[in-house]
Parts: structure tokens; C-alpha cells; sequence
């Protein structure tokens, strides 16, 4: 009985904390704290793990120095990356990008991080491929993890009284 209890905390606290793994916002484009004197012709983000695809459930946002979301047509998700085009803006200082996103896991993912533009924006028609990513918790993993500690609990109570059993049946 002794082994089975032990063998079950073991398990357990191996795969935990495993589980409990968060998304994360590993690179972006442009970057965090980042000083540029040119404005991309998108905001890209990219996750440790895929994301999914909620159509506009996801979201990502710039915001110039005056509060103008510089965001054009909707959000993109690819994967572990989310992508929106931005439009043309004369304005400098400091721009903060918004996101919401959906981990695979159904973890939502709120953030943002703030960059410099230090000359006059003028979007490239290029796409730039840098990366970016972040963090999140889960309600699959979790709810798994829950239904794996039951089970383990059914099986120790299962043993204890067949212990019990054999106890009782030898006096």
C-alpha cells in the first residue's frame, strides 16, 4: 500500500508541473523597448505554442503616441504567429502593441510592450519575418490533470480496502 501511495505522489509531482506550462510570447516584430526609425508594414507576433484560431477572438493592436490604433484589416493567425498589417503614420515617440490571443491549451493571453519610432513613419511594403513570444495557462491540462488525480485516488482507496480485505479475512 505503502508503494502504491508512494509511486503516485512521485508521478505526480513529475507531471505537473510539466502540465502547468504557460504560453508564452517568445519574439515580435518590431521588438520590445525596441528603437526603430522605420515603421513595419505589419505587427508580428510569434507564441511558444500554437494558438487558435478564433477568427477575431484574437487580436492584435498599435497604438501611435495620440491613441490611434494603427491596425489595417484583421488579425491573422498562423500557427504560433498572429500578424496584422499596419498603416502609414507621420507621428515619432513612443507606440504600444496590444495583443489577445487563444492558446492551443484555450488559455486566453493578454499583453502588451511599447517601442520608439525616432524619424517619420513610412510603412515598408516588405514583410519582415522576426519573431516574438509570451505566456498563458490552460483549462484542457487542467481539467486532465484533475481527472488523473481522481483516478489515482480511486486506485489507492481500491487498494487500501483490498488490504483491508485480506487483513480481516486472515483474523
Amino acid at each position: 500500500m505503502k508503494k502504491i501511495i508512494v509511486f503516485a505522489v512521485i508521478f505526480l509531482s513529475l507531471v505537473a508541473p510539466s502540465a502547468q506550462a504557460h504560453s508564452e510570447l517568445v519574439s515580435s516584430n518590431p521588438s520590445a523597448s525596441a528603437n526603430i526609425q522605420e515603421l513595419p508594414g505589419q505587427i508580428e507576433l510569434e507564441f511558444n505554442e500554437e494558438l487558435l484560431n478564433l477568427g477575431t477572438g484574437n487580436s492584435v493592436s498599435i497604438m501611435s503616441p495620440s491613441g490611434e490604433d494603427l491596425g489595417m484589416g484583421e488579425t491573422s493567425t498562423e500557427g504560433a504567429k498572429i500578424i496584422r498589417l499596419l498603416n502609414t503614420t507621420s507621428e515619432t515617440g513612443t507606440f504600444e502593441v496590444k495583443y489577445r490571443v487563444a492558446s492551443a491549451d484555450g488559455h486566453i493571453l493578454n499583453g502588451s510592450y511599447t517601442f520608439d519610432l525616432t524619424e517619420k513613419a513610412l510603412t515598408t511594403s516588405e514583410k519582415n519575418n522576426l519573431e516574438t513570444k509570451e505566456s498563458g495557462s490552460n483549462l484542457l491540462v487542467n481539467s486532465v490533470i484533475g481527472i488523473f488525480g481522481f483516478g489515482v485516488l480511486l486506485l489507492i482507496e481500491l487498494a487500501r480496502r483490498s488490504w483491508k480485505r485480506r487483513i480481516t479475512s486472515t483474523d
